[in-house]
């Protein structure tokens, strides 16, 4: 009766776990490919994983499982056939030891979709365990989305500075054509859309020799307001591209199709000439790199080694050089 406990620790692996909207569309998959090759060549001996925080995206490839063979053989990577939910993916992890987890979103702003990641990361950092050993995760952390989000730690003007650079091969492919640069993003009825408008303005401050444009799907401004700024601008030529992660079932349908209420569409009514872009920004290089520079911040503000083995190299060529005590 009333022994002394022995002192218990269980392993505690680390993880990087991506956190994508998703895409039903194959040959949209590369933009994400393309963030984490990124994230893996930044964090080497880091497990990086993925998820989907779509429900209609999963659902769509669960449906796809019935017959995967013909879905892999396409070149459907098998990590995108059987994409889990946010919850489903941490709980893996978290089974096989993974117990520091730095969840990074590719979302585009602080939107509906990351609310509900921070509802479910909040509510998983709170658990508490009799036994502080057997806690599910020492360390589980959200860090930030693309344009940021609110908060003193990290400036979200800084964020969209850092997103505004990464798009300048946008900009110059559409001035080498003579063309304005009119961005598709997806926005919210829910949330606000002013991180857009704040992009936007921060763009044409930044590249003050282009006309650039960029309206909702949801939310303001829409296509009727980008339609009314284009006139007034009188531009007669665009690059269309998607303000989004992947090229997918929005820049098919709402942006690039012969229907007469696309984007693409009701811009050629105007008599505007429309070249398109149906590439994703998870496409861009520098896009997908600030990923990874949100995941090491991310990792320094709580305290997360993600590079002990180039430490640890360090350390045993000053020992070797005499230099270590």
């Amino acid at each position: 009766m009333g022994g002394k406990n022995k002192i218990r620790r269980q392993i505690n692996k680390k993880a990087i776990l991506l956190a994508h909207f998703g895409t039903s569309y194959p040959v949209a998959l590369s933009a994400l490919g393309n963030i984490k090759e990124e994230v893996e060549e930044q964090f080497p001996g880091i497990e990086t994983r993925i998820c989907f925080t779509s429900n209609r995206i999963r659902t769509i490839w669960a449906s796809r499982r019935r017959k995967p063979e013909s879905w892999l053989a396409k070149g459907v990577p098998e990590e995108i056939m059987y994409a889990q939910s946010l919850l489903g993916a941490i709980g893996n992890l978290q089974d096989q030891n993974y117990r520091t987890v730095i969840v990074q979103p590719t979302h585009i702003y602080h939107g509906e979709q990351y609310e509900d990641l921070q509802s479910c990361i909040r509510a998983l950092q709170s658990i508490r365990t009799i036994k502080k050993a057997w806690a599910p995760f020492d360390k589980i952390v959200l860090s930030r989305p693309t344009l940021g989000t609110y908060g003193i730690e990290h400036d979200y003007v800084e964020d969209i500075d850092e997103v505004v650079q990464a798009l300048e091969t946008d900009v110059i492919r559409a001035k080498a054509s003579g063309a304005s640069l009119v961005y598709m993003g997806h926005g919210n009825d829910f949330f606000s859309s002013g991180a857009f408008f704040e992009t936007q303005k921060a763009m044409r401050a930044f590249y003050p020799d282009s006309s650039i444009y960029i309206g909702m799907v949801e939310g303001y401004p829409g296509i009727d307001e980008i339609l009314q700024a284009l006139e007034e601008d009188s531009i007669k030529h665009v690059l269309l591209k998607p303000f989004m992660i992947t090229a997918g079932d929005h820049a098919h349908n709402d942006m690039n199709n012969p229907e007469p209420d696309s984007w693409k569409s009701r811009i050629e009514s105007l008599g505007i000439q429309v070249d398109v872009a149906m590439e994703g920004l998870g496409a861009n290089g520098a896009f997908a790199g600030i990923f990874a520079k949100r995941i090491q911040q991310t990792a320094e503000d709580h305290g997360i080694d993600l590079h002990p083995a180039e430490k640890m190299m360090v350390s045993k060529q000053e020992e070797k050089n005499g230099e270590w005590k």
